[in-house]
């Protein structure tokens, strides 16, 4: 009987009410996606990985922006080689996506050559740091799920704005904090996150897609 609470959070673990669609959007407009697949076993459950996609407009191919690959790929939604489960976390279409776009081709290769030079799975920086770094530095808000071990990662000691942009967080190896009006609170303690997700509303958990709830904005 002491296992069955554990067992209930595993399976509640991976709750999500109305995740976006997998199918990739037109090419009528220029797109930037985030999106995030799981690993392989045994880290499947606790860890997810983050690439980005950019298609401009009227383009079939997507170009794909993450450590440890990247490319031209045509349905990097479905068909993103080596990582399972997809989740999208968001999508920038339009004038928004354009300036995204040109951000991320001129950001992400500077800030993945520095990661990959540099890389450490624990604490970080990792695949999960890059993520998080081009979020910020490209003003494309959004947030990583809290299973991207290593997100958090701003050195031994840092803080700063979050990557929604409204709020801030405090952050070492060992233990962080996050609050925001969108972020909600968000405790961090050796690389794994719990608390409470403002909007939409959700539980963050350390474990399958990170929130029991709604999916991400």
């Amino acid at each position: 009987m002491r296992l069955a609470p554990v067992a209930i959070v595993l399976a509640l673990g991976g709750c999500v009410i109305l995740p976006r669609s997998l199918t990739p959007p037109p090419n009528d407009e220029t797109t930037v996606a985030l999106l995030t697949g799981t690993l392989g076993p045994p880290l499947n459950d606790i860890a997810r990985h983050p690439w980005f996609a950019i298609r401009r407009k009227g383009e079939i191919a997507w170009k794909v922006y993450e450590v440890g690959g990247g490319g031209s790929e045509r349905d990097p939604f479905r068909k993103h080689t080596s990582y399972k489960d997809p989740i999208v976390h968001q999508i920038w279409r339009g004038a928004a996506a354009e300036r995204g776009a040109a951000c991320i081709e001129r950001e992400a290769p500077k800030v993945k050559a520095q990661i990959e030079r540099d890389y450490m799975f624990y604490p970080g920086p990792n695949s999960n740091t890059f993520g998080d770094v081009v979020l910020r530095r490209c003003a494309l808000r959004a947030s990583l799920p809290s299973t991207a071990i290593g997100k958090d990662w701003r050195g031994w000691i840092g803080a700063g704005r979050t990557s929604e942009g409204t709020g801030l967080q405090l952050e070492t190896p060992i233990i962080g904090l996050k609050i925001g009006l969108k972020e909600g609170i968000e405790l961090h303690f050796m690389g794994l996150s719990i608390g409470i997700d403002l909007w939409p509303p959700a539980l963050i958990l350390p474990l399958g897609p990170g929130r029991l709830g709604f999916a991400d904005r």
